[in-house]
């Protein structure tokens, strides 16, 4: 299998999937010739909002997403860090320096398509040495949820949970332990529920080399590996997916999933290679493709995919510039492939301030419009950020 050069930009009107062959039904290799070069074009939200703003006691917010209780109610739930120290210490960029920090999962309401948001509370509260973060919600009826999120206790067990509603959220049932015990990961709003009914939630992990269903251990000696748990009983049981994902480098995380039209899955994942890496699965999320590049150009930082309820397209939100450490973060850019994740085009900027950085995006569709939601601060800043909302109408993707 061939790879085709990796360019320091995205075409802003073309982009092909990379490492494709014929049987897996995706095209080979392609890249217009226009770059991003000045002429992005920046859509402009109808709403744009600091949904979580920073202060003192919660200096930093993100693993967010928004989740429809019903017709007229959204939720926000999201990864609300929380100083142990006295307020009058705190100085906005100075807190939040590790991933490990105090955090707990939050939530607040809206009744007006996400323009003013109250009631809020704490979700999860953190019962864990260092956090409680990567809320998912997944609807199985009009009244059963399933609420996953991941506590980390230490270097070696950071493991993911799971709890259940009955009643469309008001309450949550008893908190049961859904990996087995060892280092995991997920990211917000990943979890996915297939045509078949078959629950997928994301996960990744420092797995051995070798890994076949193998257990996760403690060192930094092995790449990190995506893959799946999954239920077909709305995860009354789970498995875990026969197959894992990495690549050249430190590996493949932070794994992103849409159902396509053909029932294959479709993933994209972080990495060190300057591009967003891909693999498909013909059985569910049990096994999984060898992942090969793509030509979304992009630094260590995740993508997301969503299929857009009104038109049936793809919709990838990314950090399209190439770099092999994790920054810079900017721009935060659209695209939409209108054939199952053959080409990509319309390419557009969500966010592309040069002292900001923008990232982990998520999105929800409610009627005709998109809620972004997405990570945002200073390059200045160390890891304090902020909760940044923009609400598109759908159509703006397209131009």
């Amino acid at each position: 299998m061939k790879n085709a050069p990796i360019p320091s930009q995205v075409s802003r009107r073309r982009l092909l999937l990379a490492g494709a062959t014929a049987t897996l039904g995706l095209p080979a290799l392609g890249i217009g010739a226009e770059s991003l070069g000045d002429n992005r074009t920046l859509l402009q939200p109808v709403h744009d909002q600091i949904v979580c703003p920073w202060s003192p006691r919660h200096p930093r917010h993100d693993h967010q997403l928004i989740f429809p209780l019903d017709d007229k109610r959204l939720l926000l739930v999201w990864s609300e860090y929380y100083s142990k120290q006295p307020e009058a210490q705190q100085r906005i960029g100075q807190t939040g320096v590790t991933d490990a920090v105090s955090c707990q999962i939050s939530s607040l309401l809206s009744r007006d398509r996400g323009r003013t948001w109250r009631d809020r509370r704490v979700m999860q509260p953190n019962r864990w040495k260092h956090n409680v973060k990567h809320p998912n919600l997944v609807r199985l009826s009009d009244s059963e949820i399933l609420f996953f999120y991941v506590g980390w206790d230490s270097e070696s067990q950071r493991n993911v949970f799971m709890r259940r509603s009955n009643d469309n959220g008001q309450r949550w049932g008893e908190q049961v332990q859904i990996s087995e015990p060892g280092w995991y990961c997920n990211n917000a709003d990943r979890a996915l529920r297939l045509s078949s009914g078959r629950v997928l939630l994301p996960a990744h992990g420092p797995f051995a080399e070798d890994y076949v269903g193998g257990q996760p251990y403690r060192g930094g000696r092995s790449k990190l590996h995506s893959f799946v748990f999954y239920s077909d009983d709305g995860f009354r049981t789970w498995h875990r997916s026969a197959d894992s994902m990495t690549a050249p480098g430190r590996g493949c995380h932070e794994p992103t999933m849409v159902e396509l039209d053909d029932g294959r899955l479709f993933c994209l994942m972080r990495n060190t290679n300057q591009v967003q890496y891909f693999s498909l699965s013909e059985d569910g999320g049990d096994h999984w493709t060898e992942p090969a590049p793509t030509v979304l150009t992009s630094p260590e930082s995740p993508a997301l995919l969503k299929r857009i309820p009104t038109t049936g397209d793809l919709l990838v939100l990314w950090n399209n510039v190439a770099s092999k450490s994790n920054w810079p973060r900017i721009p935060l850019c659209s695209a939409i492939s209108t054939d199952d994740g053959k080409t990509w085009r319309h390419v557009n900027d969500i966010d592309n301030r040069k002292d900001r950085d923008a990232a982990y995006p998520a999105v929800t569709f409610v009627g005709d419009e998109a809620l972004v939601t997405y990570y945002s601060r200073s390059t200045k800043w160390k890891r304090d950020a902020e909760v940044t909302l923009r609400i598109f109408q759908t159509k703006q993707f397209y131009t």
